[in-house]
């Protein structure tokens, strides 16, 4: 009788040991089923301006990854087959526009959804390349993210594009907008006050990259390109010539250039002209610790430069 008690007594247990396990295996299955319905959504940005203004509206609500990264040069980036079909399951691609990202064309033809996709130029006036000592190239200057005001504008279309997205998250992205276009206002203000102190007669700059066109638009100032719109372009040595001229008749002190190794071109012309050199960030190709100055530092950077440039 006591066998038979003992009997029962451990196959109803090992029977509540096997239920207990099912259920434990059907909760597993549920938590990972769960977190996998509730997974970010993914968004890929094109290069660093892009992927700061995004993070700044989509916080933690959605996950951002960036496609030409570190001293990666954007506009000669090509993008690989193993590349190209990963980022083609993202829930959106958000990219700068104007010419900036060769691949972008044949990536919208790969995804063949255009909803997944923000221009971030569009609703922009864009600019031609052009400065003051005359290298012009009749070509629209992508670098629309250099005008803090610009920048303002490209917050809202991405903070209007992932609350469509995303509505339940609306008022999320919404405060977030708020609190940066508070923050780029504020440095947008600060350019016009500092930069309206230089006389309009000592408002040119010279720079390697013929990238500043929208900031120098917004505050009154003259840009001096010694290349085109790309830095690894070579100016010829007419227009070497044409802008050493230039730097000597209106006594320019800096010659900018871009990032942390100074152009072959630059070098020269400072020598043959007098002038030093300094950097202007274009946001293009970032060390790992200009990059955590984010975009606000860096223009803040960009001020300072100037400005000081100005004074010379």
């Amino acid at each position: 009788m006591r066998n038979k008690l003992f009997k029962s007594m451990a196959a109803a247990l090992a029977a509540m040991v096997f239920a207990f396990s099912l259920s434990g295996c059907a909760k597993a299955a549920t938590s990972e089923g769960g977190q996998a319905s509730a997974a970010k959504p993914v968004v890929y940005t094109t290069f660093f301006p892009v992927t700061d203004l995004t993070s700044r509206i989509v916080g933690d609500k959605m996950e951002v990854r960036t496609i030409i990264k570190g001293n990666q040069e954007p506009h000669d980036f090509e993008l690989q087959t193993s590349d190209r079909a990963e980022i083609s399951k993202a829930d959106l691609i958000v990219y700068n526009g104007a010419g900036m990202e060769g691949f972008v064309a044949d990536l919208r033809d790969a995804v063949g959804d255009d909803s997944r996709f923000l221009d971030l130029s569009e609703g922009l006036t864009l600019l031609q390349s052009k400065d003051a000592a005359g290298t012009d190239h009749a070509t629209v200057n992508p670098h629309t993210w250099l005008s803090i005001k610009n920048a303002q504008a490209e917050l809202e279309s991405i903070c209007n594009k992932v609350s469509a997205m995303d509505p339940a998250n609306a008022a999320y992205y919404r405060a977030n907008l708020e609190s940066a276009r508070s923050e780029f206002k504020a440095l947008d203000e600060r350019f016009e006050r500092e930069l309206a102190s230089v006389p309009a007669d000592k408002r040119y700059f010279v720079t390697s990259h013929a990238a500043f066109n929208y900031l120098a638009d917004d505050y009154g100032l003259k840009q001096v390109a010694v290349t085109g719109i790309s830095p690894e372009d070579e100016p010829s040595a007419n227009q070497l010539a044409t802008i050493a001229d230039f730097v000597e008749q209106h006594g320019i002190g800096t010659i900018f250039f871009e990032g942390t190794a100074t152009p072959k071109v630059a070098e020269t012309l400072a020598r043959t002209t007098g002038a030093k050199t300094s950097t202007l960030y274009t946001m293009e190709r970032l060390t790992e610790d200009e990059a955590a100055l984010g975009y606000l530092g860096l223009m803040e950077r960009n001020l300072a430069n100037l400005m000081e440039s100005f004074g010379e």
